[in-house]
């Protein structure tokens, strides 16, 4: 049961009605914010049109407000900017639509002045506006919107999107804008596309925007090859921009069409095996095309080209220990026939060249076994500094595997303390810790050290680091 102390709406209630009110008015003497969200409350009761009366009175005061909001005032800031933003969407909408949907481009249309003075380096901000976004499309249905106008009012946000507050906005009032509608924006999508002059190679933006607005209403009917006329014809050779032709190709039940789009915009593969080009060089690349990749192989399934999806799943693993593809692999492989191809998997884990990835795979799997097995065969080429990875993994492994984990613990705190990073000292000794609870339940240490020994040696090694034994005594509960 809770204290009587902690702050719950139970012990609140106990405080009564007028002890209540006397605190609320003096909170609200003393922050603005409170006395707003205190009249907003006590309009509400009074319905949405009042409400609404006075959520238009804050977006004035916010449109022409000009003071900094630097990161201290930020938090605050969001939380007002998001509560009219719940109002209109929870308490006008209900009882007004229209009056809603109204406000809502209202919120919408601070974005420019907001951004020019607040910092948002957390993106934050950001995040209340695009919600905004998502909650007009919603709005735009409910209010029953004149589809003419509601086009006409997109393309007017589209026109000013500086902030990218409106990238998902087509998207979103679709179904609200009917046939009717649909046509009226697209015919005005279009004519503004066709009116940007060509910038001799040179990235427009606005022509960009106007371009994926587009492909919004030809994904909305349906009309690939209207979609796909809309990329320019560089960018098709573009990995990410290949898959997402690919993707709705498939839909459409073109795969031939897929394929070819895919095969001419291949990553860059890896130096040739000394015979012809196959499909395992072809995803030989170096970096991150897995949207692309992921087509392709979808593409070659619908196909009906198997053993190419297969090898191609099956190189990729070898490529980077994608756990993805090996589980894709093993399904797609007759029964028993997967158990010895599992095993082989297992085996190119562990002789990877890189540790940290087949420590990572195995730990995605999940093998702990092999995951202990790794780390006492290949001690020293754990890198302590992936604390990232190390720390989730001793957790896992030291119930059953506790040398492996101790091990893992062991390299993280000798990089702290080599690297004298004191700003990791507090996890280094928490680290020492755990390596002394586990200690009794290892057997046998094999050919590494005791605890007792690797502690002797930090101590020979790093005695004069007093900040990182201070923090072990501190955790330990005893003399540093």
């Amino acid at each position: 049961m809770a204290s009587k102390k902690t702050v719950t709406a139970d012990n609140l209630k106990g405080l009564g009605v007028d002890r209540l009110a006397g605190i609320l008015l003096a909170l609200a003497d003393e922050d603005a914010g409170i006395k707003r969200r205190l009249r907003l409350e006590l309009a509400a009761g009074k319905g949405g049109a009042v409400v609404g009366a006075e959520v238009a009175k804050r977006l004035t005061a916010l449109h022409g407000a000009r003071s900094f909001v630097d990161w201290q005032k930020r938090p605050a800031f969001v939380k007002d900017l998001d509560l009219q933003r719940s109002l209109i969407v929870d308490r006008v909408a209900d009882s007004d639509p229209a009056l809603a949907l109204d406000l809502m481009w209202r919120f919408l249309e601070l974005a420019k002045p907001v951004f020019e003075r607040v910092d948002d380096s957390t993106g934050s901000v950001g995040d209340v506006f695009r919600t905004a976004c998502n909650d007009l499309g919603t709005l735009a249905s409910k209010a029953e919107a004149n589809p003419a106008a509601l086009a006409d009012r997109v393309f007017t946000a589209l026109s000013s999107n500086d902030y990218g507050v409106y990238d998902r906005l087509v998207e979103v009032v679709l179904p609200a804008l009917g046939s009717t509608g649909v046509d009226r924006l697209k015919s005005r999508l279009t004519e503004a596309l066709a009116a940007r002059a060509d910038r001799g190679g040179e990235r427009d933006w606005r022509a960009t925007a106007l371009r994926r607005a587009l492909q919004d209403i030809a994904d909305w009917v349906g009309d690939v090859n209207a979609y796909i006329a809309l990329i320019p014809e560089p960018d098709r050779h573009r990995s990410q921009v290949a898959a997402e032709m690919a993707r709705r190709l498939l839909a459409a039940g073109r795969a031939a069409e897929a394929l070819a789009a895919l095969e001419a915009a291949k990553p860059h593969r890896r130096p040739a095996r000394g015979g012809a080009i196959d499909d395992l060089e072809l995803l030989g690349y170096r970096g991150g095309d897995g949207e692309w990749e992921t087509a392709y192989i979808d593409t070659l399934d619908a196909l009906g080209h198997r053993e190419r999806a297969q090898a191609c799943r099956w190189a990729v693993f070898e490529e980077r220990l994608s756990v993805e593809r090996l589980r894709a692999y093993l399904k797609a492989l007759p029964d028993f026939d997967d158990v010895v191809a599992e095993d082989k998997a297992m085996a190119h884990a562990r002789a990877f060249p890189h540790v940290l990835t087949a420590l990572h795979f195995f730990h995605e799997w999940p093998n702990p076994a092999e995951a202990a097995e790794l780390i006492l065969a290949r001690p020293t080429e754990i890198d302590g500094n992936a604390y990232y990875l190390l720390d989730p993994a001793a957790r896992w492994l030291e119930g059953r595997y506790p040398l492996a984990a101790t091990l893992l613990r062991r390299a993280m705190i000798e990089d702290t303390l080599d690297g004298a990073k004191s700003s990791r000292y507090k996890h280094a000794a928490r680290h020492m810790l755990e390596c002394l609870a586990v200690a009794p339940t290892i057997g046998d240490f094999r050919s590494f050290e005791s605890h007792d020994a690797f502690t002797a040696r930090l101590r020979a090694a790093h005695g004069r680091k007093a900040g990182f034994w201070s923090r072990y005594a501190e955790i330990a509960g005893s003399k540093p």
